[in-house]
């Protein structure tokens, strides 16, 4: 027999429970956690081009490095969701964080091909607990009428952070100390919001399903059994392809198609990419604050149409300046998209299970993009940089399919959108 989704008074009761600085430093702990996972994931796209040349390695090499970081996120990614539900929220993401801080400095420290790509490996294992459990522990502990900010907005806007500050290292360490201290000083970030989880609370919602089952993680080998699970999980596999495989394809070899396609510099191309990740930390309130004014399912679709038309005028364009605006702008949408993204698989599960599945959802997204990093650097190396951007347009349609699919979140408890697992929508 199915097993129903389980409702407790308390938990429904969880609003009027948590204080504002509970689940502001929630949200900021697990924001400043994702943004420095931010860093050390895309410090390595970012000196692409420099790294590359210092160890005379091809495109399609250098992508190859970046599928196995990502292989290493999506186990992350299932791996710490289901810990977040048997170990609760706030130590896993206390592990993830060590985790991926220390790698990321081995990684600056041997001058290793396979040892750089086993500690790439072992970042994004770690990195991927930062999303799977801080995405759900925020939206937990969020009040239902702003939680988009709280978990789309605030967390991922720190993400868009993370990318800039890897630029800004990129262009004022690089040039004097090497691409090598770029990556050794990210455990000293990593350190400082471990020790910052601290100050925070235990997600009330889990620890009241905690004491309510009896033991943590109870009934996880049964989460496929919960009636309605695996359409929520399907919805979360759309948005989660086009989300990892659309950001690991632009974000990955964005300087290198600027200094590919118009010649810039890779100094250059590092300014103009760390312009565009700034446009990116507004866009991501924009597109969840969007989210909380008309609803998940309308700014979805909205973002996807606006994804699709950017990136080709982006991946088109003839000049430098063309590429500036829209290119912009298609770095800037997926804040939107990921934010919101981040946001609406959060609130599909119940508290009891929300670590493993949203984790499964984003894990199944991140399986696909496994693959982006290499098709895209070995497309660079054959057709040149425009297709391979080009051709990631078409991935914005499983957005519209997903989020049409699902339910409406926008304003309602965590707890009735679980309710609506048992109805057909």
């Amino acid at each position: 027999m199915a097993d129903a989704v389980e409702r407790t008074p308390l938990a429904r009761d969880v609003g009027r429970k948590v204080s504002f600085r509970d689940y502001f430093m929630v949200s900021l702990a697990a924001g400043l956690g994702y943004g420095f996972d931010a860093y050390a994931v895309n410090i390595y796209g970012i000196v692409l081009p420099v790294i590359a040349a210092g160890l005379g390695a091809s495109a399609g090499l250098m992508g190859l490095i970046g599928s196995i970081q990502l292989l290493g996120y999506t186990i992350g990614t299932i791996g710490f969701g289901i810990a977040a539900d048997r170990f609760g929220r706030k130590d896993t993401l206390g592990a993830s964080i060590l985790l991926y801080g220390a790698t990321t400095t081995l990684g600056g420290l041997v001058h290793s091909v396979p040892f750089f790509a086993a500690m790439r490996f072992l970042t994004g294992v770690g990195g991927a607990g930062e999303l799977a459990v801080g995405a759900p522990y925020t939206a937990e502990m969020w009040p239902a009428r702003f939680r988009a900010i709280g978990v789309g907005g605030i967390v991922f806007s720190l993400f868009s952070l993370g990318y800039i500050l890897a630029g800004l290292a990129a262009l004022y360490i690089v040039p004097r100390y090497g691409w090598e201290w770029t990556f050794i000083i990210a455990i000293i970030p990593a350190v400082a919001v471990f020790l910052m989880r601290l100050l925070i609370r235990e997600s009330i919602r889990y620890v009241v399903e905690r004491t309510g089952s009896g033991s943590p993680g109870r009934n996880q080998g049964r989460v496929w059994s919960i009636l309605g699970v695996k359409k929520r999980i399907g919805i979360g596999w759309l948005l989660y392809v086009a989300n990892a495989v659309g950001y690991w394809s632009l974000s990955l070899f964005l300087t290198t198609f600027m200094t590919k396609k118009f010649g810039l510099s890779p100094e250059n191309a590092i300014k103009y990419a760390v312009a565009f990740y700034t446009l990116q930390f507004f866009f991501s309130y924009l597109g969840t604050g969007l989210s909380e004014l008309i609803g998940r399912r309308p700014s979805g679709v909205l973002g996807a149409c606006i994804m699709i038309g950017a990136t080709i005028a982006a991946a088109t364009a003839g000049s430098i300046t063309t590429f500036a605006v829209f290119g912009g702008i298609m770095i800037a949408m997926l804040g939107w998209l990921w934010g919101l993204g981040d946001t609406y698989i959060a609130e599909l599960f119940p508290t009891r299970v929300r670590g493993t599945c949203f984790g499964i959802s984003v894990g199944g997204g991140r399986i696909a993009s496994v693959f982006a990093p290499t098709l895209v650097g070995v497309g660079i190396d054959h057709f040149g940089p425009t297709i391979p951007f080009l051709a990631t347009a078409a991935l914005w349609v499983l957005t519209f399919v997903g989020y049409l699919l699902g339910p409406e979140t926008s304003g309602k408890e965590l707890e009735e959108i679980a309710d609506g697992m048992n109805a057909t929508t």
